[in-house]
């Protein structure tokens, strides 16, 4: 742990936010489409997600998208089966350019950790977060980011516990987050004002400049 008395400065993960196109964000009816982009393991938590979705009554068409491969895989492609969800979970598998795009456009809601307290953390700076705020699709995660406000509109946070993913709940932020057409383009311009390696490289230069005037006030 550092010395609380001495300055420092926490920057998370920055992203070259125009490296990535703003998605068009689909019609939202009843159905709804999630996107996880990832090379997965066991700290993504999609297996809470599968089990939510196992467990969900409700009237609305809900299908998962996983454009990634990783170690987790072949344990999630046995999960869905045993879970009967093959005709809700799809597999499309390392996923880059203009398909990975069209992926972005079709889907409501992207899928961060939701296993995050699996590696034993509490907080995440996680790179495809920022990704998905840079192409405007709101997310659900299960742990906070210091990069956002605790009353960013575009992520819900979720329990960091091993329960199953209320899909009921996440609906309903689909619901509000989707009813306003330009949510793409007001998620796109934080990640420009505050995530973009311009910023961040900003903040520490400011931070780095004020200490080397604090070490010259102290040796004068």
């Amino acid at each position: 742990a550092g010395d609380p008395e001495k300055s420092h400065l926490t920057i998370g993960n920055g992203f070259a936010v125009h490296s990535v196109p703003v998605r068009q964000a689909p019609h939202h009816d009843n159905d709804l489409h999630f996107l996880c982009v990832a090379s997965v393991n066991r700290w993504h938590g999609l297996d809470r997600l599968l089990r939510g979705l196992a467990t969900y009554d409700g009237m609305s068409k809900v299908t998962l998208h996983i454009a990634g491969d990783g170690i987790e895989l072949p344990y999630l492609q046995k999960l869905a089966d045993d879970l009967d969800l093959t005709d809700r979970v799809v597999f499309h598998g390392f996923t880059t350019g203009g398909t990975l795009d069209a992926l972005f456009n079709l889907c409501h809601i992207a899928v961060g950790g939701l296993g995050i307290h699996r590696k034993g953390l509490t907080q995440t700076s996680a790179l495809k977060s920022r990704e998905y705020c840079a192409r405007g699709i709101p997310y659900i995660v299960g742990a906070p980011d210091p990069d956002y406000p605790p009353d960013f509109p575009y992520i819900l946070h979720l329990p960091a516990v091993e329960s199953p993913i209320d899909i009921k709940q996440v609906l309903a932020f689909a619901k509000v987050v989707c009813a306003d057409p330009d949510h793409p383009q007001k998620m796109r311009r934080y990640a420009e004002e505050h995530l973009d390696w311009s910023v961040k490289m900003k903040n520490l230069k400011g931070f780095l400049e004020a200490l080397i005037g604090e070490s010259k006030d102290d040796n004068a």
